[in-house]
């Protein structure tokens, strides 16, 4: 049995998102900059359908709160002067 993907959109710095999956063995696989949650979201139905295909389920990561409207975690990082500071 396919073992499920964990999957979060992320707020960059540069004011664009990365879509990220972690699979079961820790692996992680990003597409990045892409322009607008919009597109961010686009992604994450395009991997929740190949999961699926594949029997795997794409869940929100557990830690974090769901983005509106997509079951899947937004997270913002910090910009790279806050970074440094």
């Amino acid at each position: 049995m396919a073992k499920p993907v964990e999957c979060r959109i992320v707020d960059m710095p540069d004011g664009r998102f990365a879509v990220v999956a972690v699979l079961a063995s820790g692996k992680v696989f990003r597409r990045v900059g892409l322009a607008t949650m919009a597109e961010a979201g686009e992604s994450v139905e395009v991997l929740r359908a190949v999961m699926a295909a594949c029997g795997a389920p794409l869940i929100q990561a557990a830690s974090d709160p769901p983005a509106p409207g997509n079951g899947v975690s937004l997270v913002s990082l910090p910009s790279r002067a806050a970074r440094r500071a």
